[in-house]
């Protein structure tokens, strides 16, 4: 089990963490809609697969705060993505944020109940804004989503501005307990974006759709993150 002490926090921390004011709350109906585990699915498989996950990339970040950029091959990344956020959440000593960098298929809006008028683009392209003017409440506690803004054209010179970068920085490293996941386009769209984006987050984690990709093809994919980059591989079955 992951501990607050592992992460550098203490018990006041903690408790702040888990008083932090929240939006509306989903239902668990609507969690089920919307495909997100939580804490009333019990010892399901689901449940299970991305509690391991989780404790596998806090384990693999040296139990440090982390910025995880997910990356599907195909499809199939926002799905584990957002559970990855959500299950990261479960934990009551930890917050993290869903970034949304797949600025041509967004899908984090889905689960900010409360809405919001400031994304990232809005970020990007305003610099009198701050990095918590785009961070807004979700459904779940102690997760949080930054959307992908108002203005997505011409997404890729966003996404290699100074101001992307900052943003990361900020987020990341205000807060010790704060973890940021952040939801990229497939690799085989768009690769540019992809690269630019492995680079400035801390590791990669590569969504695979499960016995719909190759042996040849998953090592080509592989380079093209960068093996130093990658944390794992994760088959998604979804």
């Amino acid at each position: 089990m992951d501990t607050p002490n592992a992460l550098g926090t203490d018990s006041r921390s903690a408790k702040k963490i888990d008083q932090m004011a929240e939006v509306k709350q989903f239902t668990i109906d609507e969690l089920q809609d919307l495909k997100l585990i939580h804490s009333g699915m019990g010892e399901s498989k689901e449940i299970k697969a991305f509690r391991d996950l989780r404790t596998r990339l806090i384990s693999f970040s040296g139990g440090k705060s982390f910025s995880c950029l997910v990356v599907a091959a195909q499809a199939g990344g926002s799905h584990v993505a957002a559970n990855l956020a959500a299950a990261i959440a479960l934990d009551k000593s930890k917050t993290s944020i869903l970034v949304d960098c797949n600025l041509y298929a967004p899908s984090v809006d889905s689960y900010m109940p409360g809405g919001a008028s400031l994304g990232l683009t809005d970020y990007i392209d305003d610099d009198t804004l701050s990095g918590e003017d785009i961070i807004h409440g979700t459904g779940i506690n102690r997760m949080r989503a930054v959307p992908v803004g108002s203005n997505c054209e011409g997404g890729t010179e966003k996404l290699m501005s100074s101001r992307m970068k900052s943003f990361l920085d900020e987020a990341a490293n205000r807060y010790p307990d704060r973890f940021l996941v952040v939801d990229a386009p497939s690799i085989s769209d768009y690769e540019a974006d992809v690269r630019i984006l492995a680079d400035i987050c801390d590791f990669v984690l590569l969504v695979i759709p499960y016995g719909r990709i190759s042996a040849p093809q998953l090592a080509t994919t592989i380079e093209k993150i960068g093996k130093t980059r990658l944390a794992g591989v994760v088959f998604n079955e979804c």
